[in-house]
This record gives structure tokens, C-alpha cells and sequence, in this order.
């Protein structure tokens, strides 16, 4: 009688046959990215946002992609967003390599190849591998199939070994991160491009759901976020047809009155496509980032009142 290993190693050899089988018939369509639609439809939103804010601060709206939204007629400069999830950035290796604190997320970016088509290649080898092996024994025996053995099974892969070098790379940053200094320059320049901008304004549709424009000053949203935020690093997924490695995002969390802990930020490499590929994305929830300010700063009393706007900071 064949033995549990025995039986296994049959099985992933039997997977094997049928990826060589099936060859480039398979697709794999596991896109994570939002369609070119629906990022048009948030794009042509967010110009409203501006225009809307520009209007009631009696500014002007900033056309092109800096950090800056709009200009108020003393030249300060604000950061509009809107909606359940704000995108601070979507940075290349350039950018991240040349940045100031920013810096520290190149290892994230090495962590792939250079040459896009090796992982997408690779990807394609996994994944189909995987597919195959729910295919004849379904998802959850998939499940308690170990990554050691589907990277034995499969050999050399770089979407394999780039997932695990990113998982050594996050836990990097994360714990770089815990120096309350460095988060601070670090949120600077993710949020704010350290001093160019100074206000950031946020349309609530998620927290009081008023759809006030609410505005923070640069240094009251630094000092928030730099006391209330932990650095972390994500957990491994259970989606049965991927490789699922833990730390493939570094987040940055909080708790309220001591509770459960939420994501605030969420770090991630996009690898989507070969034009969006070893890019840095920084993605902010805007009902806890709101939670956050408001419990710590007070809606201040401004000597001309705009129905649809409002200012926060210490009093």
C-alpha cells in the first residue's frame, strides 16, 4: 500500500500532466484592478470634488497629476479626496528610489524581476498548476496543499520566490516603521510631498456621511496618525488557486479604546499588467482615517460660515 507522501507526490504529478495537457488553452484572468471604466468614472468624480472645494474656498483647482488639488488665494496648496478609499499614491521605482523616506519601500519594488514577462510567465505556471489540482480534487483539499510542495512540483518560479522575498521586504518596513520619527517623515511625504502641500480635505460619505468637505491641517493630521498608527504586516490569504504568502502588503493600523484592530493603510505592489507592473500603491480607508480625526480634533469656529465646509484642528 502506498504511503500519504507517495499518494500525494501521484497526485501533483497528475496535476502536471493536465497544465501540459490543456497547454495555452487555460486562462488565467485573476485581475485585481478596477476596470478602465470605473477608474475613468473615479477620476471624472474626483475633478468634481475639486472643482466643488475650489469653489467654496473661493480657490482654484491645480490641473496635472502633483500632489496639490487646489490653491487658495494666499497659495496654500490642498489634497482633495472622496470616497470609501482614498489612493495617496501610485508610485514607479523612480520615484520610490529618489524619494526621502519614501525609500524604504524599494526593496518591496526589487523584490520582482525586472523583466515583467518571467512573472507573469511563472504566474501563469502556478496558478494553472493549482487550478488543475481543485479541478480533480476540489478546494478544499487544495487548501491543506503546503507551498513547499507546490513549489517542489513546479520548480523554479519567480512568482513564487517573488512573493516570498516581498514577505522578507514588508517585514522590513514594518519594522522600520515603528520608529515614530521615521513614520512621521514617512506619512510626510506619502501624503502631503513633505511641505508642499498643506491641507487635506476630505468629502465624508463614510463616517458622518454629511458629504462636508472636512479640512485638516498638514501638522494635526501628522500628529494623529503618527500617535494612533501601528505598522503591520498582512496575513497569508486562502484563496485556493493562488500561492498564498503572508506579508504581501504592509499596513499600518489602529484600535479604538483599546479594541479589535482595523487597517487604516494598506501598502501593496501592483503587479497587474505589463505596463502597470513594480509600482508602489498607497490606499487609505476614509472612514477610519475620519474616525481617527475627528476623536482627536474639534470642528473650529470660522468667522465666515460655508454651508458644505468645515475646518478641524486643536483648540
Amino acid at each position: 500500500m502506498l504511503n500519504q507522501a507517495s499518494s500525494l507526490n501521484i497526485v501533483l504529478l497528475a496535476c502536471l500532466q493536465v497544465i501540459k495537457n490543456a497547454g495555452s488553452l487555460m486562462a488565467i484572468n485573476r485581475r485585481r484592478a478596477a476596470s478602465s471604466a470605473i477608474s475613468s468614472a473615479k477620476k471624472l468624480g474626483g475633478h468634481k470634488n475639486e472643482d466643488m472645494y475650489a469653489s467654496l474656498i473661493e480657490g482654484h483647482v491645480i490641473k496635472g497629476t502633483q500632489k496639490g488639488d487646489v490653491s487658495d488665494q494666499k497659495d496654500f496648496l490642498y489634497s482633495v479626496k472622496s470616497g470609501k478609499k482614498w489612493q495617496i499614491f501610485l508610485y514607479g521605482h523612480d520615484r520610490i528610489s529618489q524619494s526621502s523616506f519614501l525609500n524604504i519601500l524599494e526593496p518591496c519594488l526589487n523584490a520582482f524581476p525586472e523583466d515583467s514577462r518571467r512573472y507573469f510567465q511563472d504566474r501563469v505556471k502556478c496558478i494553472e498548476f493549482k487550478e488543475a489540482y481543485i479541478r480533480k480534487h476540489g478546494k478544499e483539499l487544495a487548501k491543506n496543499l503546503s507551498n513547499e510542495k507546490v513549489s517542489s512540483s513546479i520548480g523554479k518560479n519567480e512568482y513564487v520566490d517573488s512573493k516570498t522575498r516581498l514577505a522578507k521586504a514588508t517585514k522590513n518596513v514594518a519594522q522600520a516603521l515603528e520608529d515614530k520619527d521615521l513614520l512621521r517623515s514617512f506619512l510626510s511625504e506619502a501624503i502631503f510631498n513633505n511641505l508642499e502641500v498643506s491641507y487635506l480635505a476630505a468629502k465624508d460619505s463614510t463616517f458622518m456621511k454629511d458629504n462636508v468637505f472636512k479640512t485638516f491641517h498638514r501638522n494635526d493630521v501628522l500628529d494623529v496618525f503618527t500617535s494612533e498608527l501601528t505598522p503591520s504586516i498582512s496575513k497569508a490569504g486562502h484563496n485556493a488557486q493562488d500561492f498564498n504568502v503572508p506579508g504581501q502588503k504592509t499596513l499600518l493600523r489602529y484600535s479604538l479604546d483599546g479594541g479589535v484592530e482595523k487597517n487604516l493603510v494598506e501598502i501593496e505592489i501592483r503587479n497587474d499588467s505589463a505596463t502597470h507592473y513594480r509600482q508602489v500603491r498607497f490606499n487609505m480607508y476614509s472612514k477610519d482615517a475620519l474616525t481617527l480625526l475627528h476623536k482627536n480634533l474639534k470642528e473650529l469656529k470660522m468667522s465666515r460660515q460655508v454651508k458644505g465646509l468645515a475646518f478641524f484642528g486643536r483648540e
